[in-house]
């Protein structure tokens, strides 16, 4: 491990926050095909019964489906629920 990766691990155990959240990775995770948590998130650029897109910082995550509600949102985290169909991911250039 890098002597900076090093210093983000210690600084984040300090600040108790997730390794993560010190990183330019973002995470997802998925429950079924009815929720998804992105973690490390630098917002939301759209926002529809049908598709929501996140910004994270080298892509976009759209998620495509319907009934589409934000459960939760904070600096660090986003979670979507509804009916999703696909995933997509679009690098930044």
């Amino acid at each position: 491990m890098s002597r900076f990766n090093n210093f983000r691990s210690k600084l984040a155990d300090e600040l108790e926050i997730p390794n993560d959240a010190l990183s330019d990775n973002f995470e997802l995770r998925m429950h079924g095909n009815k929720k998804v948590i992105i973690e490390n998130h630098l917002g939301i650029t759209v926002y529809e019964d049908n598709i929501v897109s996140v910004k994270t910082n080298d892509q976009d995550v759209t998620i495509k489906g319907s009934k589409f509600k934000i459960e939760e949102i904070n600096n660090y985290k986003v979670i979507i629920k509804g009916k999703i169909k696909e995933i997509v991911f679009s690098m930044k250039e």
